[in-house]
């Protein structure tokens, strides 16, 4: 097989890759919030309506996408597996559930609303039953407080699915409660970056026309200024816009450079400024998808510091963007630009705004 052949390949198999994997935020997250006052517990779970699909219903149910018109129909359904959601113990015992119900959140999300009696005994222990229903990469982030302190936090996957907890028979902390090491966060940020297509194909789609260290310097730098100061502004709740709108955006910010790349054919020779004000305007955006995975881990818990976490996190995104850019570009820049090759940013720039649009379509309708 031919070099330019095996090039095509493997840039075609890069974005069927990344298409693959088409939503960097995806559905299958859920969030846990206990909280001990008085003589009860309360624990409210929020997740979406596929996955709840996924977790309480059984054979075609389950596959099915539910719509928020589906709710009344299931309400009972979904109430009975609200209630076997957590098995939770104190000292050994299981607590008494006193009530439970179910509700439809205003971006049309399912509430899960359980009222437990208080746990007196050591340890309190949460076991995730529903949880290990679900595919390896769903997971919950489950936050435990009490009257006056913060009791504990764990991301629970369906093979890590209990979280223990050694408490007072005050339901107050005994101890210090762990808490994820700053390079615990570095590797999730990382992580993030690897994982998340859609900023990867973004990143692709701002750097395939470049052809000087200098122009990719500039670009990485202003796309990376753009999302730390969103990403730092919304992990500090000083700004907030719903991932229904987040998403799209971020789809949307792939077309364009996708387009533009096909516009311009080639790196301008003078200063490309237009392109530096993309990187910046949709950094901006992808920083606040990246703060909605960040408290997806539970970031400005009670009791828990922000400004370490943030920065690991954060440092974690650039160290795995700085890596993913290095290789692409290293292949791109080894590449001859002879024959079908010459076209070659121009043929990945067409896969870029293709797929962008697939998943803003994707995102609107869903």
């Amino acid at each position: 097989m031919s070099a330019p052949r095996r090039a095509l390949l493997w840039v075609a198999g890069l974005l069927l890759a990344l298409s693959g994997s088409a939503r960097a935020h995806d559905p299958f997250e859920i969030t846990t919030d206990a909280h001990v006052s008085g003589e009860e517990m309360s624990v409210h779970t929020t997740l979406s309506l596929q996955t709840a699909a996924r977790a309480c219903l059984d054979g075609a149910d389950a596959a099915r996408r539910l719509e928020p018109g589906d709710f009344e129909a299931l309400r009972s359904r979904l109430e009975s597996c609200a209630r076997d959601d957590y098995r939770i113990t104190a000292g050994g015992e299981a607590l008494r559930l006193r009530s439970a119900s179910v509700r439809l959140t205003v971006e049309a999300d399912l509430e899960m609303l359980l009222v437990y009696e208080r746990p007196q005994a050591s340890p309190l222990v949460f076991d995730a039953l529903r949880l290990r229903r679900l595919i390896p990469r769903a997971g919950v982030v489950l936050t435990v407080t009490g009257a006056r302190t913060f009791l504990g936090q764990k991301l629970l996957r369906p093979d890590d699915a209990v979280l223990e907890i050694p408490i007072t028979p005050e339901a107050e902390a005994l101890g210090t409660p762990p808490l994820p090491s700053f390079g615990r966060y570095l590797w999730l940020g990382v992580e993030h970056i690897l994982t998340g297509a859609d900023h990867l194909l973004f990143l692709l789609g701002l750097l395939v026309m470049c052809r000087r260290v200098r122009s990719v310097a500039i670009i990485v730098t202003c796309f990376t200024l753009a999302h730390s100061i969103t990403l730092a502004l919304a992990a500090l709740g000083l700004v907030t816009l719903s991932p229904r709108i987040v998403e799209p955006l971020i789809a949307a910010s792939i077309v364009l450079v996708g387009i533009e790349n096909l516009w311009r054919r080639s790196e301008p020779e003078g200063r490309w400024v237009s392109r530096w004000v993309v990187a910046f305007g949709f950094g901006l955006i992808h920083g606040l998808g990246f703060a909605g995975a960040l408290r997806q881990l539970g970031l400005g818990a009670p009791g828990t510091s922000v400004v370490g976490p943030l920065l690991a996190f954060n440092l974690g995104v650039e160290l795995g963007q700085l890596s993913v850019a290095a290789v692409v570009l290293a292949v791109l820049w080894r590449l001859p630009r002879t024959g079908l090759l010459r076209r070659l940013p121009q043929l990945v720039s067409l896969a870029v705004a293709a797929v962008g649009l697939f998943w803003l379509v994707q995102r609107l309708a869903g």
